[in-house]
């Protein structure tokens, strides 16, 4: 009995505090906006039907811009293909980052697609990575330009004047694939163009005419079982050894043999010798040992390493 004056206290205070302009108000407001705020938003014109917010060809810029071995029409080819969004393709549209970035990546000469960001109004910036021709792989009836994983390029993409910036690639005896933008899985060819790639700068300067690969076996399955050599202008050939990157034990580094081709050329001015063609074998720890080609009885001469 003793709890009902309080039960009755309680009960008048919350009567008072409702009936107090301020509470009612937030709870009327509250009912208000409840029924008609959907209604009001769905009366709105939607973001996605406005031109500001659509996808147009305009709308895309590609970072960083295409290097001078990429075609000039490189965006357009992309925006054509099969796998572009729609024109007008809402930029509120959950897949389309997907989209364009599927787009760019199965461009032969995109190595990698690194992002992709919708920007408002309308715009979309695409940051990719190149693939960069390092050789030509001669075949027989033609040539064909890879970058350094062995992926195959577009040839008509490359100017003529492009045939003898790059270095050529014998020796490969597989077959090439049947499309641009695979790779072409032969060890002796991925060996070649990780050596051409550490050659580009010194091609023209070395006076290099061709890379050789030389297989240990039919078919190699490892580095360890291709050697490489190079050819000169003026018939001279360098032994060369496994590939860079190699982890063969005694093998020398990438910058310890072009050290010795420049020994070499810094001596003779040039890697073909009066009295030549020659063969130069760089790979001896303390000397380059060189001797004239056209006689296996040729006297060997001794060039000690300048340390």
């Amino acid at each position: 009995m003793a709890d009902k004056p309080t039960v009755r206290k309680n009960n008048r205070s919350l009567y008072r505090l409702f009936l107090r302009p301020g509470p009612f108000v937030l709870v009327a407001l509250g009912i208000a906006a409840t029924a008609i705020v959907p209604t009001i938003i769905s009366e709105l014109p939607h973001l996605s039907f406005r031109s500001e917010y659509r996808l147009t060809r305009d709308a895309v810029v590609v970072t960083p811009g295409p290097p001078d071995w990429v075609p000039e029409a490189f965006l357009t080819q992309i925006i054509d293909g099969e796998l572009w969004p729609v024109e007008g393709t809402s930029m509120l549209e959950e897949t389309l980052v997907g989209q364009i970035a599927g787009a760019f990546a199965a461009h032969p000469w995109v190595a990698e697609v690194v992002r992709v960001e919708r920007r408002f109004p309308a715009r979309v910036m695409v940051k990719v990575k190149y693939r960069r021709p390092v050789a030509w792989i001669e075949v027989p009836g033609q040539s064909i330009p890879v970058d350094v994983t062995g992926v195959c390029l577009p040839k008509e993409d490359l100017a003529v004047s492009d045939s003898s910036r790059y270095p050529l690639v014998r020796g490969v005896v597989s077959q090439p694939p049947s499309q641009v933008g695979v790779a072409w899985d032969d060890p002796g060819l991925l060996a070649a163009a990780r050596l051409a790639r550490e050659l580009g700068p010194h091609w023209e300067s070395f006076g290099l005419s061709a890379i050789v690969v030389q297989r240990r076996d039919e078919e190699p399955a490892v580095d360890d079982r291709v050697f490489l050599q190079m050819l000169t202008r003026g018939g001279s050939r360098v032994v060369w050894g496994r590939p860079p990157g190699t982890r063969h034990p005694g093998e020398l580094t990438v910058a310890q043999k072009l050290g010795r081709l420049k020994q070499f050329i810094s001596y003779f001015d040039s890697l073909d010798p009066p009295q030549g063609p020659y063969e130069i074998n760089i790979r001896h720890w303390r000397e380059i040992i060189y001797r004239r080609l056209g006689s296996e009885s040729a006297q060997r001469m001794r060039l000690p390493v300048i340390r």
